[in-house]
């Protein structure tokens, strides 16, 4: 555990404001994190912050734009075989890595393999070597631009897969690497280069004066990312007050995760807000091996016992729209059916309780020390509890709950999604056999056999007819409940022009300016 997160809010405060007086003001930019990245190494015991950071590091071939549609970002240009099997990208010429290096068909070829390769621990190494979808048989360098991708059954999905914001096979170089083979510190083709960390304080970006900008606007995780500030430096600040203090201070210039009573006040003091609304979504997991949680008349009966729109309106004032399904309103796969859930019903509940032989024992919800999520457990808790159900909290640091959510170790936890762009990569990441893969929320036949028959589906109406069974079998099963889409909310000082959100919903750096106050 990071002992540098319980240091007080005062001693927090001191040192921002020693590290701002430290640095030209226009020549960085302080981020607040909530916690210290999960790793530097892309993929591999990742989270969304990891993501978000590496992600000025790192680039992979392809990417969404703006309108989650998917363009070249290391590639030029792709095409497929009629089967659907075979793919060739060709590369951009010239592309530099922050070494000075070329990239070449044989780093992209030494890429892949890496990520297949078991003892990588790529997270979504799955997606890749046939456990969800077809296998990745052969990765090839055709000529020195030329990298050619062979599947061991059609791969529709496969520019999709690889533009995911999670967990993307992003273009390492070998560097990156030490002598032995383990993981040393990335080298990538982004905007900006790793600049080191200091584990519970900051984590720093220096920008790359020789990368090799796409033409354009900016345009999601494509398109142009010259990046014209110096130095990112990612704080790592726990405590909400202590991070609304330092932006108005001018210790940070940006901070998200705005709780709404915070938001006004900030704008009552000049302090620009942006909401930007996203498939982000929190929900309450359920350990369906938990020997408490094993009947479904019980994961049924917890179901009944919560009013979504109310904890959403109680947690979010206004800002959050409650949501059990893993399609969003906005998406072209949701009708109707997306709304399928067990209503609102206090006394079915306790007759569902009854049937499962529950008498009262506690259950426990685990939750990360993060204020919104604290208060949305704590909400969640006494909705059960109006129905019987007896539930205590079991609040750890963020890092704590990523190692139990890792090896399953949980009741029920409260638990956030970064935004899936597009539904398969959210049943992907929910689907699977808890044996191999203790992060699995739903290990069920049924469930499987519809994803893969899905994964294969490139008709838009027949994938939202899959999507749409696969949630009503969610309504029926409840291995996860969905609590709320979350919006990004961030504020950043007055001096930080540029910025712009994305229905991804992380952060984007480059084409941001900072003046001097």
């Amino acid at each position: 555990m990071n002992t540098n997160l319980a240091l007080p809010a005062l001693l927090l405060s001191g040192l921002l404001a020693a590290q701002a007086h430290a640095a030209g003001d226009a020549q960085m930019l302080r981020v607040a994190l909530h916690a210290d990245i999960a790793s530097i190494n892309p993929g591999v015991n990742r989270d969304a912050n990891a993501d978000m950071v590496l992600a000025h590091v790192v680039e992979g071939l392809v990417a969404y734009g703006d309108d989650l549609k998917i363009k070249p970002v290391l590639a030029e240009s792709w095409q497929v075989s009629d089967d659907g099997k075979v793919y060739e990208f060709k590369l951009r010429p010239k592309v530099h890595f922050q070494n000075g290096s070329v990239l070449t068909a044989d780093t992209v070829v030494w890429n892949f393999k890496r990520y297949l390769d078991p003892k990588t621990n790529f997270q979504c190494v799955n997606r890749y070597n046939g456990k969800i979808g077809p296998a990745l048989q052969d990765v090839q360098a055709v000529d020195p631009l030329t990298v050619r991708f062979t599947f061991s059954a059609p791969a529709p999905n496969f520019p999709m897969t690889m533009a995911t914001v999670q967990c993307t096979p992003w273009i390492l170089h070998p560097d990156s690497l030490k002598a032995d083979g383990s993981f040393n510190a990335p080298i990538g083709t982004g905007p900006y280069a790793f600049g080191g960390m200091m584990q519970g304080r900051q984590l720093d970006l220096k920008r790359f004066a020789d990368y090799d900008t796409l033409p354009g606007a900016r345009d999601g995780y494509a398109g142009n990312k010259t990046a014209t500030i110096p130095v990112l430096r990612f704080m790592t600040v726990p405590d909400a007050s202590t991070r609304s203090n330092g932006l108005l201070s001018g210790d940070l210039d940006v901070v998200d995760g705005i709780e709404p009573a915070t938001m006004e006040t900030l704008r009552g003091q000049g302090i620009p807000v942006q909401v930007q609304q996203t498939p982000s979504w929190l929900v309450m997991q359920v350990q369906t091996n938990a020997p408490a949680l094993q009947d479904v008349r019980m994961r049924q009966a917890i179901a009944q016992a919560l009013s979504l729109p109310d904890l959403a309106e109680a947690s979010g004032e206004g800002l959050y729209t409650a949501n059990p399904s893993v399609l969003v309103p906005q998406s072209p796969y949701y009708d109707a059916r997306s709304k399928t859930w067990p209503a609102y019903d206090p006394a079915a509940a306790r007759k569902l309780l009854a049937q499962a032989g529950y008498k009262g024992q506690p259950i426990t919800l685990l939750v990360a020390n993060r204020q919104e999520r604290v208060q949305a457990a704590t909400i969640v808790q006494a909705m059960l509890a109006a129905s019987g159900i007896n539930v205590e909290l079991k609040v750890r640091d963020w890092a704590s709950q990523l190692d139990l959510y890792g090896r399953g170790q949980y009741e029920l936890a409260i638990f956030g999604y970064s935004a899936r762009l597009d539904p398969l990569l959210m049943y992907e990441s929910l689907i699977g056999d808890k044996k191999l893969e203790p992060t699995r929320q739903w290990d069920d036949p049924k469930a499987a056999a519809l994803l893969k028959q899905v994964a294969m589906e490139p008709d838009l109406a027949k994938r939202r007819d899959g999507f749409n069974q696969l949630h009503e079998l969610m309504a029926r099963d409840i291995p996860i409940i969905g609590l709320f889409n979350l919006p990004v909310v961030t504020a950043l000082r007055p001096v930080v022009q540029g910025y712009e959100g994305w229905p991804a919903g992380t952060h984007r750096f480059w084409g941001v300016t900072k003046t001097q106050p």
